[in-house]
């Protein structure tokens, strides 16, 4: 759509410089078809301007579907954990402010704070990771890292102890996607100041 706009804006473009140098050439500057020829130029301009910047905005949005997917996938597992908390605080009779009640409330509330505490380092290693190094790999551990909180939750609402397979597992991936993180950066700017690539020295040797 934006290819098919450009070609038009083009082709009308070029139209109304002709008929701009023809108002040139004749000194016509104050006829209303002048007027209204540089009017409609710079109303293009701007037109086609905005085009080309949406264009280059979609290219970018390409390159980083897959890391938007999962952030988006990740926000909805946060406020389903959320409302499973006031279904939970329905079901025990626990009205705010209150956070303390029924041991099961208990164990369902902290699941969801911790979750709460631990999503701002998950979304800032997700995308640095994705943006610096790999951006499929990083989101797999993404998709991964929202499998083990669903893990880590209920199996905290059944037992304290049930919290531990998917809590270690938790830090395993965030622990991953750190090191992609400082690896890729450390790679951009070697690469950036220095000239020398690590991953372009990857690539030739495998």
């Amino acid at each position: 759509m934006a290819i098919i706009l450009h070609f038009c804006f083009k082709k009308l473009g070029c139209f109304i410089s002709k008929a701009d140098l023809c108002c040139n050439a004749e000194k016509h500057y104050n006829s209303p078809t002048c007027c209204f020829s540089l009017l409609l130029t710079r109303a293009l301009s701007a037109i086609h301007t905005s085009c080309l910047h949406a264009e280059a905005a979609g290219n970018m949005a390409g390159d980083l579907i897959f890391l938007a997917a999962v952030s988006l996938l990740s926000a909805f597992q946060q406020c389903h954990f959320a409302w499973l908390v006031g279904k939970s605080r329905m079901k025990h009779k626990v009205m705010p402010p209150a956070v303390t009640g029924a041991p099961e409330f208990d164990r369902t509330f902290r699941a969801q704070q911790n979750c709460v505490e631990f999503y701002p380092i998950f979304l800032t290693v997700l995308w640095t990771a994705g943006w610096f190094c790999n951006q499929e790999l990083a989101s797999f551990l993404g998709v991964l890292y929202v499998f083990a909180r669903y893990k880590y939750f209920h199996g905290y609402v059944q037992s304290v102890k049930g919290r531990l397979t998917g809590f270690y597992l938790n830090l395993i991936i965030l622990m991953c996607l750190i090191t992609l993180g400082a690896a890729g950066i450390v790679n951009s700017f070697l690469d950036e100041y220095l000239g020398f690539s690590i991953m372009k020295k990857l690539h030739k040797l495998f």
